[in-house]
């Protein structure tokens, strides 16, 4: 039975583009993990990537308002990159963008001044054109973003975000950011397919991962599988086959992702869904061997 359920896993991912999420059961199952696959939604939408945006394609559909504030790390083994930002993007699903007769996305909403209060005090987010899916070829209105100094993200500290735009009236959101995520293994580098994947990482809270295959030259990821941990103590085991049921692509990217969010309707004259998130992301760049 456990060898017929891996089989079913590996014919929907070679066969399906849109694949039903589905729990694995392993021969020595980690009681720890939750494995799952992502399924990949309407694929003429322009995405952003999960490396970067810590949301899965389901909630990019979903959730047509979104405030965020992150705190990111690059680990490609040779160089560990952090960066933290918060971003503001409210489409207006009323305005489709179309590129030879397919919706690929949505027109962003003019928010005017939008501000963003942390523990040093109030900042005000830039406008900038609202690139579908980070795409620079597809402009549709504006979104909001500002990057943040280190000293800017703290754990545990309360966010807020305020704007009173004309269109749809007064956003007020606030979210409390979790703790910082530091991983230990993987690290970026070269891993085996062939052997179970020990995973260390210091940090408490609600933690899931992502394995998503990734172009280097396009910088461009593709979620895969999703790993819910279902204890947080600090350490599980990977086992060697949900590696080897991966791709034959040869870059991997593991995001780590801490998270607190909110799924609400903080806005009077906005119909559509809200998500408000506060991350901490550690993502290992990987080869699979």
């Amino acid at each position: 039975m456990k060898k017929l359920g891996f089989f079913i896993l590996a014919l929907a991912l070679h066969a399906c583009n849109k694949p039903a999420p589905i729990e694995l059961q392993l021969e020595n199952p980690d009681e720890l993990l939750e494995v799952s696959t992502i399924a990949q939604g309407d694929s003429n939408l322009a995405l952003a990537s999960i490396d970067s945006s810590a949301i899965l394609p389901a909630d990019q559909e979903r959730f047509a308002g979104m405030l965020q504030v992150a705190r990111v790390t690059f680990d490609n083994g040779l160089r560990v990159v952090d960066t933290v930002f918060t971003r503001v993007m409210f489409e207006n699903r009323l305005r489709p963008v179309r590129a030879f007769g397919r919706v690929i996305g949505y027109h962003g909403f003019n928010l005017g001044l939008v501000r963003i209060t942390g523990p040093l005090g109030t900042n005000v987010l830039f406008p900038i054109p609202h690139r579908l899916g980070g795409r620079r070829d597809s402009v549709a209105g504006l979104e909001y973003v500002r990057p943040l100094a280190a000293n800017e993200y703290q754990p545990r500290t309360l966010y807020t975000w305020t704007a009173s735009p004309d269109s749809i009236g007064p956003i007020s959101a606030s979210i409390e950011s979790p703790d910082n995520i530091v991983v230990q293994s993987p690290r970026g580098g070269i891993l085996r397919r062939d052997r179970d994947l020990v995973l260390s990482w210091r940090g408490e809270g609600n933690l899931f991962f992502v394995i998503s295959s990734y172009e280097p030259l396009a910088r461009k990821s593709k979620p895969i599988f999703k790993v819910r941990v279902r204890q947080n103590r600090g350490r599980a085991v990977l086992s060697r086959k949900i590696l080897q049921l991966l791709p034959p692509e040869r870059i991997y990217v593991f995001t780590f992702v801490l998270e607190n969010r909110k799924e609400s309707e903080t806005v009077q004259r906005y119909p559509w869904g809200v998500l408000v998130q506060a991350t901490s992301m550690y993502n290992s760049y990987v080869e699979l061997r």
